[in-house]
Parts: C-alpha cells; structure tokens; sequence
C-alpha cells in the first residue's frame, strides 16, 4: 500500500482505535520476553474497576497485552463523559465488524507503527482534530468519505495534506523569532521537494532543545552547503530509525 492511501486507511481505522485495542489486547500474541507479567493486586482501584470483566481470565494474558490494558485504563481515567460515550460507540461498532474486516484494521493499525515517527505524528495529530469535531460533524465526514469515488478519494486526501502541510508550516514560523520568520520561509520555499522533507524528519527527530541551532546553521549556509547538508542522513534521525 503507497504511504498516500496508508495515511486514510489508518484516518478510517482510527476512529475504531480504542476499542480495537481492547480488542486486540484480548488476543495478543505473548511477546518475546521483554516484560514481567502484572499482578491483578497491583492495578490501582479504578484500574480494577475498568478491567472488571478482565479479572477472571488476567492472568492468561500475556504481559504485553496486561500492560497495553492496564494503559488503556489509565487513559480511560483521564476521559469525560462525552469522551466515554464515544468510545463506548466505537467499542459497539467493533463488535460489530466481520473477522475479516477486524483482521484489515490490525494489518492498517501494524503498517501504521512501521511509518517513520515524524509521519506517525502527522497522522495523530490530524486525527486529533478530527476528534476533536462534533460527533455530528464526524459523521458528516464519514459518510462524505464513503460515497466519494476513488478519484474524489485522491483530491480529498491531496486536500487534507495540504491544509495540514500549511498549518505546519505556520506553527513552525510562529516558535521561532519573528525578525528570522522571513528569512526562514524563504530558505524553505527555496527547496526542493525532497530538501523539504529531509528538513522537516530532522527537525522532527532532532531535540526540542537542538532544532533552533539545526535551523540557523542551515539558514547561513549557501545554496549548495545546504543541499549538501540536507543530502546526508542526519545522526539523531539514523540513531531513531534503528
């Protein structure tokens, strides 16, 4: 599946992702050792209390699925009303998808952890704002996406790239001096395509407290020093990658 296509695929699955989780976390293959297993007397009283209908099969669990539940409590802690009452939905609409379409969104949801970290982000965070919309809107735009053609499928996601592009675009102008804005946009339009990208991974992978420095050494260097720079894999993004 191209990288384009992947992006709306896990948009789609994502709006099943909590209650896939549980889902999944109930059938988790045991992992390779790399966790001790979680006592059921260690949980915290709302841990229990959300996990209740876990209790009796917990310990069969593998370690990897009891700490992914024991998280997926915790977040649920942190939720309101209005936020449970979503989840609760999403977790019916799981129990109502077929085998094979369950199967489907693991594949999505697993292709999606294999994305590079700063194109993981991307898609959180575009789908933080979708959840953020009203449960009527996001309706709305379900049933737009499901009656559009392929071809409208394709503009409608070059779209929401490109919104999400410029929205980047300006929040990463407006963290950094005003006085350097200009300069800053005229060293990124100056890019080509692939430059671009090259910058926003290292950027994205660098440390909040490095990434000013990165930017301001590029933004002094000539043309071709830059296009040299950005040609070779920067040390953080390698280290991340592996």
């Amino acid at each position: 599946m191209k990288r384009r296509s992947l992006v709306v695929a896990v948009l789609v699955a994502a709006l099943f992702a909590c209650a896939g989780a549980w889902a999944q976390d109930q059938s988790a293959p045991p992992a390779a050792a790399q966790a001790a297993p979680i006592p059921w007397s260690s949980l915290s009283s709302i841990e229990q209390q959300v996990l209740a209908s876990a209790q009796d099969k917990w310990d069969t669990l593998s370690p990897a699925a009891q700490q992914r539940l024991q998280r997926g409590a915790q977040r649920w802690a942190t939720l309101d009303p209005e936020q449970r009452a979503d989840v609760r939905q999403r977790f019916q609409k799981w129990n109502a998808l077929t085998p094979d379409q369950r199967t489907k969104l693991r594949e999505r949801y697993d292709q999606f952890k294999r994305l590079p970290p700063a194109q993981q982000e991307r898609i959180r965070q575009a789908f933080k704002r979708f959840s953020s919309l009203p449960p009527a809107q996001r309706q709305v735009l379900r049933e737009k996406f499901k009656q559009m053609n392929p071809a409208e499928r394709r503009a409608f996601i070059a779209g929401v790239q490109a919104q999400n592009q410029a929205g980047n675009v300006r929040e990463f102008l407006l963290s950094i001096p005003k006085d350097q804005r200009q300069p800053t946009r005229q060293m990124l339009q100056a890019l080509t395509p692939a430059e671009r990208r090259a910058f926003r991974r290292t950027w994205h992978d660098l440390p909040e407290n490095q990434r000013d420095a990165y930017r301001q050494n590029l933004l002094h260097m000539t043309p071709q020093q830059r296009s040299a720079e950005l040609a070779k894999p920067h040390p953080a993004a390698h280290s991340r990658e592996h």
